[in-house]
């Protein structure tokens, strides 16, 4: 059975401002957005209702962590301990290692070491750090991602901290150019495979890659009425069984509905399929 997870992208409206990173090619630096979002709870009290919940694990994206000083994120240590809710991986949305400017590379590096030293001392297992925005046909371009990653891992390591990728962004929308990835790392990087980022021969480019696989987002896919897709659904789950997936299943629900109800609802089905399955 997978660790039952979420991730804290879920809850994207509630989480209070979500504090961004942008490149701004003009000025060629680095620039901070804030999105305005409402806050109706905090991370801490996050972990405690995953924790009343039965999640056992939880992802977060990096703008949700807005007080970064090393007092601040061991508390956060401190809460997961006392919640029994893991902090599998940091979510690192920003950034593109496959980047032709080299400048552009050197500040993203950077910039990704100073969020890995906040993923080792909060406790976080992993970082998720995306491949890069070049075309998939573009072999130099993955060389460059590989060599970032690489550089990534080597610090994240001495930091007990995990480089992750995922099937995400243009570079790495194809199963091939995943698994090129994760073979020319050998093994210094992991992946986590999303549901919904494959948008073309979905199930078959899932099950090439899900035997890989570190952590999975669980991503529910909305129909055209706004319901969960449930049939999309155990599709999926059923290719994570068959691959022999037991790690973190982050549960992703994006749509307008009660996050908590349809999150609950997507770990009942996950616990249905794998029991069932045993």
């Amino acid at each position: 059975m997978p660790v039952m997870s979420v991730n804290a992208w879920s809850f994207e409206k509630k989480l209070g401002p979500m504090r961004m990173m942008e490149w701004d090619e003009n000025w060629n630096e680095h620039r901070l957005v804030v999105e305005p979002n409402q806050q109706e709870m905090n991370v801490p009290q996050m972990l405690n209702m995953l924790g009343n919940n039965g999640f056992y694990a939880v992802e977060i994206p990096y703008g949700n962590i807005h007080l970064t000083a090393e007092e601040n994120v061991s508390q956060l240590w401190e809460k997961s301990r006392f919640t029994g809710v893991q902090l599998t991986s940091l979510l690192l949305d920003y950034g593109d290692l496959s980047s032709r400017d080299e400048e552009r590379r050197k500040r993203d590096i950077e910039w990704y070491k100073r969020w890995i030293d906040i993923a080792g001392n909060a406790g976080f297992i992993s970082v998720r750090i995306p491949g890069g925005e070049a075309e998939p046909d573009d072999e130099e371009a993955l060389e460059r991602s590989v060599e970032g990653m690489l550089v990534l891992a080597d610090f994240a390591e001495q930091r007990r901290v995990r480089v992750l990728t995922e099937n995400l962004g243009n570079l790495l929308s194809t199963s091939d150019n995943c698994l090129k990835l994760l073979a020319a790392c050998e093994g210094k990087v992991g992946i986590t495979v999303d549901f919904g980022n494959f948008k073309t021969d979905k199930y078959r480019q899932l099950a090439e890659l899900l035997p890989y696989a570190y952590t999975v987002h669980a991503k529910a896919e909305l129909d055209s009425s706004g319901e969960i897709d449930w049939e999309d659904f155990r599709k999926c789950l059923g290719l994570c069984e068959e691959a022999g997936f037991r790690g973190a299943m982050s549960f992703t629900y994006l749509g307008e509905g009660d996050e908590w109800t349809s999150l609950l609802r997507l770990k009942e089905e996950a616990e249905s399929v794998f029991v069932n399955r045993v």
